[in-house]
């Protein structure tokens, strides 16, 4: 029997030597909710190709677009969990996990997405993703931000035009008090839901970005494409903490560096869809509207005590913000 041990602990030492040194140690699985031409495809696919080589393939990544892992808010669930080992989430879906994010859904905190990209990939951005950390999740960093404006039926030209109208909103707390506020009729729906309800009145318009009114066929059921530019909808990177963490440190400094080069790539590959998709737009007949945007951003302003009445963290983060901006 101690003859048999020796041989097969021989054997398995043997095995371990005779092991490549690049020999795969981790698995990493990451989901997004969006189509593989999107911007989340791009930034986890060139992540993937990048963490693949510099690890000499000590770390193997496979990527699930289209909603395989379920939508968004079961995915974060999953993270979490550590079910998954991370992907590509919007902002306005984390809030309902971590309370400080409720900021992000706040109409016109930004200036415009120069702004935000400016605060988001710098210092202030890595604190705000520190707050995940009580919650299971690790940021890697702050991808493409959809700026979603209103495409209609009808023209929205000033804020007066939006009274009555009927909008499709992301089903938050804060979309849905920005346009209640600013006089239109909120109707949160799924996603899948909102074409045929613009082709049946169920709605008369629904506020999405210029990349996405393309992509997802709108321009055939609108007229109007309005840049009011409420929101500049965020997206985040996450991983679950307990991989992160569980990684070697050499593994770790690889997938940030592999994760904030590849988001500069998808975010230059958003920025170039949002303008052909306007390019599109205009080709296909929807008039483009240009409104001066101060009396929609003072109409939406009383929404903030709302949006953050009892949420001490996501004042917090608003504080972070408005630091970040003076750096």
């Amino acid at each position: 029997m101690q003859l048999t041990r020796n041989i097969l602990a021989g054997a398995f030492a043997a095995a371990l030597v005779a092991a490549p040194a690049g020999a795969q140690e981790h698995q990493m699985t990451l989901a997004h909710v969006l189509s593989e031409q999107s911007a989340y495809q791009i930034i986890l696919t060139r992540f993937g190709e990048l963490v693949e080589e510099r690890s000499n393939g000590r770390i193997a990544v496979e990527v699930q677009c289209c909603a395989q892992a379920g939508n968004e808010t079961r995915a974060i669930q999953s993270f979490r969990t550590g079910v998954l080992t991370g992907g590509f989430v919007g902002g306005s879906s984390l809030e309902t996990v971590v309370p400080a994010f409720r900021v992000l859904s706040l109409p016109y905190l930004w200036t415009g997405s120069e702004e935000a990209y400016e605060v988001l990939q710098g210092e202030t951005g890595r604190e705000m993703l520190d707050f995940l950390h009580e919650f299971g999740m690790h940021g890697l960093g702050w991808g493409a931000i959809f700026e979603r404006s209103v495409a209609s039926r009808r023209p929205v030209e000033t804020v007066e035009d939006l009274q009555g109208l009927k909008i499709r909103v992301l089903p938050t707390p804060g979309f849905v008090e920005a346009y209640r506020v600013m006089g239109a009729q909120p109707t949160p729906m799924a996603y899948g839901e909102v074409f045929m309800a613009l082709q049946n009145n169920v709605v008369d318009a629904l506020e999405i970005s210029p990349d996405s009114i393309v992509a997802d066929r709108f321009v055939e059921v609108v007229e109007y494409y309005s840049l009011t530019k409420a929101h500049q909808s965020t997206t985040v990177f996450v991983l679950a903490k307990s991989f992160f963490d569980g990684l070697p440190e050499d593994l770790q400094e690889i997938v940030q560096t592999a994760a904030d080069e590849a988001i500069a790539h998808g975010i230059e590959a958003h920025l170039e869809l949002n303008r052909k998709g306007l390019e599109i737009v205009r080709e296909r007949g929807v008039t483009v509207i240009e409104p001066d945007l101060a009396p929609f951003a003072e109409a939406a302003r009383p929404s903030w005590d709302v949006i953050l009445a009892d949420v001490p963290e996501a004042r917090e983060l608003l504080e972070i913000i408005e630091a970040g901006r003076q750096r």
